[in-house]
């Protein structure tokens, strides 16, 4: 028997199309029924013009499918999906949400299983095990300050620099940073990390939502925010806002899981949209909304968004005790 080399092999099966694990038939086949299907449900919580413009790119891909969406927060679209679901009522096909949401609809088997080609350009971390969801696209928490009012040298390096004292009721934080607070305290050990909250906790003022926080803080408010994202500050920077940011390691990672429902009214559809948001093409247009996607071929339209981090997403044991640690946050920094 004739034997073939390795390199003969490898391009025997790049041309089937096997090495990325679909077929050009199965993928034809594919977008044949979700033509046939003619619609999508894409449920959100980009705002309206990034859902739009996610969805106006896949139509311009596929324009005999009907892309719909409907944006919400994150909680709004888990009950919307929670109660059509009690209902008997198959609406949606695919969902972006974040990390705890995105646990809860895997745990309660709402997500399909379906391993995209396309999930060979994400990370470990950024991805299900088994096919649930790939994450769109993750924020990063970092540390922000005003230009104008923190000298180069009071610059914090680490954690620990903000227990100094002329931090001491200068630093802003959301009001809800419960996945935040759970990975760190996680990641520094938990006794050790409950000590350093309660001396955090006498540094820090509470704001509900990060992107206000960077807004106080350009206005000089604060002189610094924690636990709002690294491009929420770099979208206010071209209107000559004095705010610049730094990450203190480790980072704690913001994930937006996008998943199949697991009674999609519209299945093929719902895989080719996945394709397409994982695809470099779609991964491009995630990047033009000021965010930074997962897709290791895609870096973030400002190089350092990504450079020395050290990425925590939420473990799964603060994604299932979620609740002990929001009690637990509020105790620290809501009650003092």
């Amino acid at each position: 028997m004739k034997k073939f080399s390795v390199v003969k092999v490898l391009v025997f099966v790049l041309a089937l199309g096997l090495w990325t694990g679909t077929s050009p038939a199965l993928a034809q086949s594919v977008k044949e029924k979700a033509e046939a299907e003619g619609k999508l449900m894409f449920y959100a919580t980009f705002n309206a013009a990034d859902s739009k413009m996610l969805t106006d790119g896949f139509k311009q891909a596929y324009p005999k499918i009907d892309a719909a969406f409907y944006r919400g927060t994150d909680a709004a679209i888990m009950e919307r999906i929670l109660t059509e679901n009690r209902a008997g009522q198959n609406l949606w096909d695919v969902a972006v949400t974040t990390s705890f949401y995105g646990h809860n609809l895997t745990k309660r088997g709402l997500f399909a299983a379906y391993d995209s080609p396309e999930r060979k350009f994400f990370k470990d971390g950024y991805k299900d095990p088994h096919g649930a969801w790939t994450s769109v696209y993750t924020n990063y928490a970092a540390f922000g300050y005003n230009t104008g009012t923190v000298p180069k040298g009071s610059i914090p390096q680490s954690y620990t620099d903000l227990l100094k004292p002329e931090w001491k009721g200068n630093i802003g934080m959301d009001s809800k940073a419960y996945e935040w607070f759970g990975t760190m305290l996680k990641a520094m050990g938990e006794e050790k990390g409950l000590a350093y909250m309660r001396e955090l906790s006498k540094q820090t003022q509470l704001r509900s939502g990060r992107t206000l926080l960077a807004q106080l803080v350009a206005a000089g408010e604060f002189k610094g925010a924690l636990t709002a994202y690294s491009q929420t500050f770099e979208v206010l920077k071209p209107s000559g806002a004095p705010v610049d940011w730094v990450y203190l390691n480790p980072v704690f990672a913001n994930i937006h899981p996008a998943g199949i429902s697991a009674k999609a009214p519209h299945p093929n559809a719902a895989r080719l949209f996945i394709d397409f948001v994982l695809s470099k093409r779609g991964q491009e247009i995630v990047r033009k909304m000021n965010r930074i996607p997962d897709r290791t071929d895609t870096p973030p339209a400002q190089a350092r968004l990504m450079e020395g981090i050290k990425p925590a997403f939420a473990p799964v044991e603060v994604l299932e005790d979620f609740s002990r640690y929001g009690k637990t946050f509020d105790d620290i920094f809501a009650a003092r």
